[in-house]
């Protein structure tokens, strides 16, 4: 039974690695993958029910199966389960997500992009601190365009979001100026490329 499991992982693989499927195509049928492989039916739904706990298939009723184009949210409930589960803390997310966002703004210093007006414009927006906090961690890794940290941002952010959600909300007035007043310091820190006063503001950023 397991080795049938492993062929039709492999099989699914291959086709993705030859470029016969992508982000967002219908993965063939089970019987057409069970008819394909000369494996069991069980076999190769087993499988696919797998690949779509890992968030790297979605099932869409009375259409078929198709490659996730999300695959964030599969690393988000992987993380919700390694904290149910005691297997890391709040505490080693916050830190992780505060040293990714450093080597975010890193390379953007790094790169010398100076096209910040996105991240500038957030502070005008008309919404909630929780939207605009949000908004501004989105706005600075999509800025360094690293597609690996796009993916792990959004997978830690589904799951930071309630947390920070619940700080803001119970926030006065002066603590969610002093979030606005850290974005800007951090915005400004990456304008004039100065990388410690930009650590400086998130590791204050992180550790309220």
């Amino acid at each position: 039974m397991a080795e049938q499991y492993d062929k039709v992982i492999e099989y699914i693989s291959g086709l993705i690695s030859s470029g016969e499927l992508e982000s967002g195509s219908r993965l063939p049928a089970e019987r057409a993958i069970s008819e394909e492989l000369s494996v069991s039916r069980n076999s190769a739904r087993e499988a696919l029910h797998t690949l779509e706990h890992m968030g790297i298939m979605k099932s869409v009723h009375g259409s078929g199966n198709y490659l996730s184009d999300n695959m964030s949210a599969g690393m988000s409930e992987m993380f919700r389960f390694m904290l149910l589960l005691k297997q890391v803390s709040k505490d080693d997310v916050r830190k992780f997500r505060c040293d990714m966002e450093k080597m975010i703004c890193r390379n953007i210093i790094a790169s010398g992009r100076t096209d910040l007006d996105r991240i500038e414009r957030i502070f005008d927006l008309d919404c909630s601190e929780a939207e605009r906090d949000r908004l501004f961690h989105y706005e600075l890794v999509y800025t360094e365009g690293n597609k690996l940290w796009i993916c792990l941002m959004e997978a830690i952010t589904d799951v930071y979001r309630e947390w920070i959600t619940d700080v803001l909300e119970a926030s006065d007035e002066n603590r969610k100026n002093t979030f606005h007043k850290l974005h800007r310091a951090i915005l400004d820190a990456l304008r004039s490329g100065d990388m410690k006063r930009c650590e400086e503001a998130i590791d204050k950023h992180y550790n309220i």
